[in-house]
C-alpha cells in the first residue's frame, strides 16, 4: 500500500510531509511523487499520521470498577464495606462469581475502547483466568501487547500469540521478603524476562518498605540485580532522588499514570526530575480508564507546575506515548515511530477544524501542541497494525463492536445488577 500526501510524526517529534510505502507490514519513507503500478493507494491529505500509541500499563477488568475505588487509598480498597465487597469481586475468588468468558468479555471491551483512541499496543497487568486466553483476545482484535504472566512465566518463555509477548512480575512493596526476592532472582537468572511491577506508588507502600528494610524497593531491586533495561516500574510517585539516579544508571523504565495517581490520592510523580535525569518515561492509563489522551494532557499540565514554561513541550509527551513506550518493552527497533523498516502501526487523525490553525514550517509548528491539547479520541478515524486496517472510518473491522458492548453489559448486570 502507498500512503500519499501524508503529514506524519517523525522519530524526532517533527512533522514532515511525504509518502509512506507499506510492504510486508513494514514502512518505507518514499518520495512524495512516487507512483507504483498495481498497488493500493490511500490519500492521507485529510489526516495527520502518527505511530500507534502505546499504553504502557493497564488492568483489563478495571472499567467495570469505575466509581468503586474513588476517595479510597489502595490499601483500604477491601475494607469490608459494601463498596469493599464489590471491589473484592475482582480480587478475591472472582471465579466464584464470574467465568473466564465474562472476564474476557470485559477485556475485549476495554481493548476495543483503546483501539478507538489510537492505541495499538497495550501492556496488560491483570490477564485474569488465563494469560493464553487474554493474549488470544488481544490478537483477535489485531492489537500488539505484553501480558504479565506473574508466576506462570516459565510456561510462556520464548512463546508469543500473534503480536502478543509475555513478561513476568516483580514484587510490590507489600510482597517483598528476602525469600520472594530470591525467587525473582532465580527467575531472572534462568529466563531473563522483562519484569514489571507497581513501584513506590503511594506513601503507604513507600513507608512499608522503608519500615521493613530501611531502604526503597528500587534500592532492593538494584542490589539484587533486578533493575535493568528489562525492568518496567509503574507509577513511581514516591521515588526519591536516589531512586531516580539508580533507575537511570541501570537503564530501567518508569510508566507515568498521572490521572489514576491523582484520583487515588497517591500524588504526582516527579516526572520533571526523571526527564532531567534521562530516565525513559512512558504513559499508562492504569485503572478504570482507557483514555490515553486524557493521560497525555494531564502529564503535560503537571509538567508545567514546577518547571519553566518552555522547559517541556507537547513533543515530550508524544515521545512518552510512542518512542519511550516501545523502548520500555524492548520493541524500539520495531514500533513507536514512523521510520524505514519499522512495523506499519499507524493511526490517522482527522484534520478537524478544532485542531486549527495547523501550521508547520521549518522553524515553527502547532501540530504537536494542538493535537495534544485539542485532539479527541473521536478524531482518530483509521488504525492499522502491521499494515492491515483494523479500524476504518471509526468502525472496528476485526470484531462486532455492538456484540462486544452487549457482552460487557451482560457481565455488568451479572456482577452489579446495573441498569442497561
Amino acid at each position: 500500500m502507498l500512503i500519499k500526501n501524508a503529514v506524519y510524526l517523525t522519530k524526532n517529534m517533527k512533522f514532515e510531509q511525504g509518502a509512506l510505502l507499506i510492504k510486508n507490514g513494514k514502512l518505507s519513507i518514499v518520495k512524495p511523487d512516487m507512483a507504483i503500478e498495481g498497488i493500493d493507494e490511500f490519500d492521507a491529505s485529510g489526516y495527520i499520521v502518527l505511530p500507534g500509541l502505546i499504553n504502557s500499563h493497564f488492568h483489563s477488568y478495571s472499567p467495570l470498577a469505575k466509581g468503586l475505588v474513588n476517595e479510597v487509598p489502595i490499601q483500604d480498597w477491601l475494607d469490608g464495606s459494601e463498596r469493599g465487597r464489590l471491589i473484592a469481586t475482582f480480587f478475591e475468588n472472582p471465579d466464584d462469581i464470574i467465568t473466564e468468558e465474562d472476564f474476557l468479555a470485559i477485556g475485549l471491551y476495554s481493548y476495543v475502547e483503546m483501539l478507538k483512541q489510537g492505541i495499538t499496543f497495550v501492556s496488560e497487568a491483570d490477564p485474569g483466568f488465563s494469560e493464553q486466553s487474554m493474549a488470544e483476545t488481544l490478537a483477535k482484535l489485531g492489537l500488539r501487547g505484553m501480558i504479565d504472566t506473574h508466576s506462570n512465566y516459565p510456561s510462556y518463555h520464548g512463546t508469543k500469540v500473534g503480536n502478543i509477548n509475555f513478561a513476568t512480575h516483580l514484587l510490590e512493596e507489600e510482597d517483598i521478603t528476602e525469600e520472594t526476592l530470591q525467587e525473582c532472582v532465580r527467575m531472572k537468572e534462568e529466563y531473563n524476562p522483562l519484569m514489571m511491577t507497581h513501584c513506590m506508588e503511594n506513601s503507604w507502600r513507600r513507608d512499608l518498605i522503608h519500615e521493613s528494610f530501611g531502604k526503597s524497593s528500587v534500592e532492593l531491586y538494584a542490589e539484587k540485580g533486578l533493575l535493568d533495561d528489562k525492568t518496567v516500574l509503574y507509577h513511581g510517585v514516591h521515588l526519591s532522588d536516589r531512586d531516580i539516579k539508580l533507575i537511570k544508571h541501570n537503564g530501567a523504565n518508569v510508566v507515568h499514570c498521572p490521572v489514576s495517581n491523582l484520583w487515588s490520592g497517591a500524588g504526582a510523580a516527579n516526572v520533571k526530575g526523571m526527564l532531567e535525569a534521562g530516565v525513559n518515561v512512558c504513559i499508562g492509563t492504569d485503572y478504570a480508564s482507557t483514555d490515553i489522551w486524557e493521560e497525555m494532557r494531564t502529564a503535560y499540565l503537571l509538567l508545567k507546575l514546577n518547571s519553566d514554561v518552555g522547559q517541556f513541550s507537547a513533543e515530550d509527551i508524544w515521545r512518552m506515548a510512542t518512542v519511550n513506550g516501545a523502548k520500555a518493552f524492548q520493541l524500539e527497533n520495531e514500533i513507536g515511530e514512523i521510520s524505514d523498516g519499522f512495523r506499519a502501526d499507524l493511526i490517522f487523525i482527522k484534520k478537524d477544524p478544532s485542531l486549527h490553525p495547523l501550521i508547520n514550517t521549518s522553524t515553527f509548528s502547532t501540530y504537536a501542541h494542538n493535537l495534544l491539547m485539542h485532539g479527541k479520541n473521536g478524531h482518530v478515524r483509521h488504525v492499522m497494525v502491521d499494515g492491515m486496517w483494523i479500524m476504518k472510518d471509526g468502525a472496528i473491522l476485526t470484531v462486532d463492536e455492538e456484540k462486544v458492548q452487549r457482552e460487557y453489559m451482560r457481565v455488568a448486570r451479572k456482577l452489579f445488577n446495573v441498569d442497561r
